[in-house]
């Protein structure tokens, strides 16, 4: 019986302990969730007061103070991306500009911070003239889908804003304000800046005076090359130009880029087989209308077709009316055609669309964009600037839907020369006829 009742109260002493670690757990589980949450909001507390003293400090210049605390906030949350990137401000305003660096390299690509942080980077760069790694920088952070798109565009449009690459940044711009549209910000804030950054072009002479400071504190930088060598066939200076164009494919053999100037230097200088080599690394894709029209009337003039320039140079102004130079050509050959009454209508176009150039200009200097919209859309279309008109209708659409049709007609009619061929095809590719009749004229 001793042994039987020994049994029966062990077989009880363990039932109670199975039982009791029941309410035992649950009162621990309701415990830590009550002190896992008062902790969080401790801790989330003493952060935004870290965060209040640290931003107060950099408000009043006092960068190294707040450097301090940054690190010490760092010490106990060291996956603040928001601290890191203050970090990197406050090392910048110090004069320290490598331990600026790091620490934005260190902000997560997917952060609120991230767009920010390589802003700083790039600057950096830009201000020791390393425009070939800004632009690097740019696109590899672009490559990344968890990226401010539009935002880090607008930063590498600046980049070729530096080199002189105005077509590029133009396509870089049209491309922000697409990614802002899909999302329903097509008549925003920020699109409004982007039609007017589209608008102005960057000072030819600021661009030479940076590109000059490139040239003595980053020598060996090929973007500031290719900047040189565009100024330099601006200059008519053919000679030098070549010399950086070289140096530039020794540096980068198949970059697009590079290229499209080389293309530039073989039109300026009349170079049949260089304008065929050039062709040949450029892709369709990209091509405007105008630039393939612009070359096909250059290709004709080469081998002394004038009805196939004039007609070429025609199809120009009508998707380009500002290319005044393709209207003086037209003018030309109109006197040398004997077409006195049509040189002269030429010549009153070219007034009047200057004279809408002049309205354009006016209205964009206003800054009332909103208010100017409308008026801006017609100017625009009658301009040729299509991407303009589309922005500015869709900023009075927004208010106006009457006028979404239009805007849909000018949307489907901006197309690139890429839609109608194959985007690996190459311009030698597409004006394969137009190099080949060149080609048997300079023969024979």
């Amino acid at each position: 019986m001793g042994m039987a009742k020994i049994a029966v109260e062990t077989r009880a002493e363990a039932t109670g302990r199975r039982a009791r670690p029941r309410w035992l757990l649950l009162l621990a589980v309701a415990a830590a969730a009550l002190i896992g949450g008062v902790w969080k909001l401790w801790e989330l507390r003493r952060y935004r007061r870290a965060m209040v003293e640290i931003k107060q400090e950099i408000r009043a210049g006092r960068h190294g103070h707040a450097a301090r605390k940054v690190a010490m906030l760092l010490a106990w949350k060291p996956d603040s991306d928001e601290a890191t990137y203050l970090l990197g401000v406050c090392e910048k305003a110090r004069g320290q500009a490598q331990a600026a660096f790091r620490a934005w390299e260190r902000v997560s690509p997917g952060s609120p911070f991230s767009a920010r942080a390589i802003q700083g980077r790039m600057e950096l760069l830009i201000e020791r003239g390393r425009l070939a790694d800004a632009e690097t920088l740019i696109i590899q952070a672009m490559s990344d889908p968890r990226g401010d798109g539009s935002r880090l565009g607008l930063f590498l449009g600046l980049v070729y804003s530096l080199q002189g690459r105005v077509e590029e940044r133009e396509r870089v711009i049209e491309a922000c304000w697409d990614r802002l549209n899909e999302a329903g910000e097509g008549a925003s804030e920020r699109a409004i800046l982007l039609v007017r950054l589209h608008i102005q072009t960057p000072p030819i002479e600021e661009v030479r005076a940076f590109l000059d400071q490139v040239a003595r504190s980053a020598p060996e930088d090929d973007r500031g090359w290719l900047g040189k060598a565009r100024l330099a066939i601006r200059d008519g200076s053919h000679d030098e130009a070549a010399r950086w164009l070289e140096a530039c494919l020794r540096r980068r053999p198949d970059d697009i880029p590079v290229w499209r100037v080389r293309l530039d230097w073989a039109l300026a200088t009349h170079r049949l087989a260089d304008v065929r080599q050039a062709l040949g690394h450029l892709p369709v894709g990209g091509s405007s209308p105008a630039q393939v029209h612009r070359l096909t009337a250059w290709l004709a003039a080469h081998r002394g077709d004038l009805v196939s320039e004039r007609q070429a140079l025609e199809r120009l102004v009508a998707v380009d009316p500002t290319d005044f130079a393709a209207l003086d050509r037209l003018v030309a050959i109109a006197e040398k055609e004997g077409q006195a009454d049509h040189a002269a209508q030429l010549r009153r176009d070219k007034t009047e669309i200057d004279r809408l150039q002049a309205r354009y200009e006016k209205l964009d200097k206003r800054n009332q964009t909103i208010r100017d919209a409308w008026e801006m859309t017609s100017l625009a279309e009658q301009l040729g600037h299509r991407f303009e008109a589309k922005v500015f209708l869709t900023i009075t659409s927004a208010a106006e839907p009457k006028h979404r049709q239009l805007r849909d007609q000018i949307v489907g009619s901006s197309q690139d020369v890429a839609t109608t061929h194959s985007p690996a095809a190459t311009l030698a590719d597409l004006l394969a006829k137009e190099l080949d009749a060149a080609d048997r004229a300079t023969t024979h």
